[in-house]
């Protein structure tokens, strides 16, 4: 039978004979073994000091549900590990996570070049910057650059991995910067982890964040997991048919058709236009099957264009809102809390979320408490 093991607050199991090693010993509601729930029990923890700061033992056990030993047990692996610190009395000490400690490299390539950003688990980014670079061993090259940049701004902390966005060549370039540790992921997920991690987006929102690009995209988190469909193929609405005109989504919305980047320009004004009606269309038609909180609205367009075009789309969420034959509720909508940048933030806080926190990409989730 499952109990509580008093001294660390992990799942444990009953002495019988023959029960297996018990590291091997799996709870039957979780599937995990001892070793997975700790680990399990670990990034909650590190999650809970993140999101609210500094706890003392007894805040940490009443937000994560497990017993103030097994903080304090947790909190000596934090702290030995220099992920975290202490703060004031022995009574009264406080906990919360130490800046730099640790941090993650995201790699966004565009057709323009490649643009790079570190972060760490508080979202503090150290550096970006951006380079022309994008030939895999000139990438490689600046990638390896900007590590030495990192370990030279916190000296003390450690990196975790580099974050890449999926294309034909992401397996040529993990295999150039090994033995770096590299995590792949789609762009649109790792634009919604950005919001989920640092921007608007709670723990356990629900939300889709549409990234403006060649293509239009969606990525969708759903109660704080991300949703990414069968294959991969989730968010791919760019081919879904919208309008009065039928258009694809694409035809209209492409970033590849902005006519210009100043959002006064006529031609431009018009692309705004054309793209918020369009664009509204697919947030009904999604919006009435996932019911998500809030829609973000990001990508590459530039700080101007991408404000244009939100303030665009919330006068279509309100005419539409308003028409007898439209939906009388659609999420709330707002810009992207990191516009162009979110991309590289996103892929930035992968590998912090593959090694530290709670991945909101896995199939199992024990939602924000650990497990006890």
């Amino acid at each position: 039978m499952a109990s509580i093991d008093r001294a660390d607050g992990r799942l444990g199991l009953s002495q019988e004979s023959g029960t297996p090693p018990q590291s091997d010993r799996r709870d039957a509601a979780t599937g995990l073994n001892l070793v997975q729930a700790g680990d399990h029990n670990m990034r909650v923890t590190l999650e809970a000091l993140r999101r609210g700061g500094a706890r003392t033992r007894l805040e940490l056990a009443e937000t994560t549900g497990l017993t103030v030993p097994g903080i304090a047990n947790i909190l000596r692996r934090l702290t030995a590990d220099d992920l975290i610190e202490g703060e004031g009395g022995l009574r009264s000490q406080s906990f919360a996570i130490r800046p730099g400690g640790a941090y993650g490299i995201g790699v966004d390539r565009t057709e323009s070049g490649t643009f790079l950003l570190a972060v760490d688990l508080l979202g503090t980014v150290l550096f970006e910057e951006h380079h022309a670079a994008t030939g895999t061993r000139e990438t490689a090259d600046v990638v390896r650059a900007s590590t030495e940049r990192a370990a030279r701004l916190a000296p003390t902390g450690r990196l975790v991995g580099i974050g890449l966005g999926a294309d034909p060549r992401s397996q040529v370039l993990r295999e150039a910067l090994a033995p770096l540790p590299v995590t792949i992921e789609r762009d649109t997920v790792a634009a919604a982890m950005a919001e989920r991690q640092f921007g608007r987006a709670g723990a356990d929102d629900s939300f889709v964040h549409i990234l403006l690009g060649p293509s239009v995209q969606a990525g969708m988190v759903i109660g704080g997991a991300v949703f990414d469909g069968a294959s991969h193929r989730a968010g791919l609405v760019g081919r879904m048919r919208t309008g009065t005109d039928g258009r694809f989504l694409d035809d209209v919305a492409s970033t590849r058709l902005l006519p210009g980047s100043d959002p006064e320009a006529p031609a431009v004004a018009r692309w705004i236009d054309d793209a918020a009606e369009h664009l509204t269309d697919m947030i009904i038609a999604v919006s009435a099957f996932l019911g998500p909180r809030l829609v973000t609205v990001g990508g590459r367009l530039g700080e101007p264009l991408l404000n244009a075009l939100t303030a665009r789309l919330v006068r279509c969420r309100a005419e539409r809102m308003g028409g007898p034959t439209q939906p009388y509720w659609l999420p709330d909508l707002a810009r992207a809390s990191f516009g162009e940048t979110g991309v590289a933030l996103g892929l930035a806080a992968l590998p912090l979320v593959e090694a530290l926190l709670p991945d909101p990409r896995r199939s199992f989730r024990a939602g924000a408490r650990a497990l006890d």
